[in-house]
């Protein structure tokens, strides 16, 4: 699919825009359709580069984001030529998270389980973090966790490799440093890391809220117009969101579409909600109003992976 740069002008405020918006890896940041309306969100679409295919796609005018299969290896299926993006790819969130002092406890009196999600980090100064999980520990010997993998390809990890580790459970978080001992390719990959006789506990204090600058399309629920709005912050119950102000009524029903970047895979959720609150924001003239919305219950693959999400950002805040 060929992509064209786009011009400051192309994109107009309170139009329909006649293509879809892509950023420089391919990752589609708003469907055909989609009005703008909003200042912040030019910006932010500029900050990530603006591309579009040639033609206009065909079918509704809906505005949507793309829906790709979870954890699915493409952004669409109709688009078998895009790749998966880097993980910074979407904008980067800070977590917000109040984390008390750390503590050293001893690594069987955690509340980690297996299963649990936790992040590995190269010791040599390197900002990249890798997802990998818990699968359990034999004590005073070895560690034993998935072998982290990006694009499908198995990380390269050598024996004796000193790493650092990250994880999140509940209102503590934990880190510690060891290496490795041993990689296992069968029956399955995974890695014998060193056993931590201690690891540092902290104990987050407030509620589990990131601060994220995002888009999303947002509409009144069984309604087809979409409008794309700004996010501020999320937690897995809802959002902080700046909408239109005829749209920014307590109560109001609404679904809401966004992309996450989870365990180094494109997500893309779309989930019905309400306006719990609406507050004017610091910019008298503006058109949008900053909302609190809340969302339905979530199916429980969604809720796990938004949760997932936010314990990955936090982690990169520790």
């Amino acid at each position: 699919m060929p992509l064209l740069p786009l011009r400051k002008e192309d994109l107009q405020l309170g139009k329909p825009i006649p293509y879809s918006v892509y950023d420089k890896d391919r990752v589609l940041l708003l469907g055909h359709g989609c009005v703008v309306e909003s200042e912040t969100v030019l910006h932010v679409l500029r900050e990530q580069g603006m591309f579009s295919d040639e033609s206009k796609p065909a079918g509704s005018a809906r505005g949507l984001l793309y829906r790709p299969s979870v954890m699915g290896p493409r952004i669409a299926a109709n688009e078998s030529e895009e790749r998966r993006p880097a993980v910074d790819s979407l904008p980067v969130a800070v977590a917000a998270a109040d984390l008390g002092e750390g503590t050293l406890v001893p690594f069987l009196e955690t509340t980690l389980r297996m299963g649990d999600p936790m992040q590995l980090r190269f010791d040599d100064g390197s900002a990249d973090r890798y997802p990998i999980r818990l699968i359990g520990a034999v004590d005073k010997r070895s560690l034993l966790v998935s072998h982290p993998v990006v694009d499908g390809r198995m990380t390269h990890l050598r024996e004796g490799q000193q790493v650092k580790i990250k994880a999140l459970r509940g209102k503590f978080a934990y880190s510690f440093d060891t290496s490795v001992l041993k990689c296992q390719l069968a029956p399955y990959p995974y890695l014998h890391l060193t056993f931590p006789g201690q690891v540092r506990c902290t104990t987050v204090r407030k509620a589990h809220r990131i601060m994220i600058n995002a888009v999303a399309s947002v509409g009144r629920a069984g309604e087809r117009a979409r409008v794309a709005c700004n996010v501020k912050d999320l937690s897995i119950a809802g959002m902080l969101v700046l909408v239109p102000r005829e749209m920014a009524v307590v109560g109001t029903a609404v679904e809401v579409a966004f992309r996450l970047q989870v365990g180094g895979e494109p997500l893309t959720f779309d989930v019905p909600g309400a306006i719990r609150n609406a507050r004017d924001p610091e910019e008298a003239s503006s058109h949008f109003r900053a909302c609190g919305l809340e969302f339905a219950e979530l199916p429980k693959p969604q809720r796990n992976a938004l949760q997932l999400f936010i314990y990955e950002r936090m982690l990169s805040e520790l």
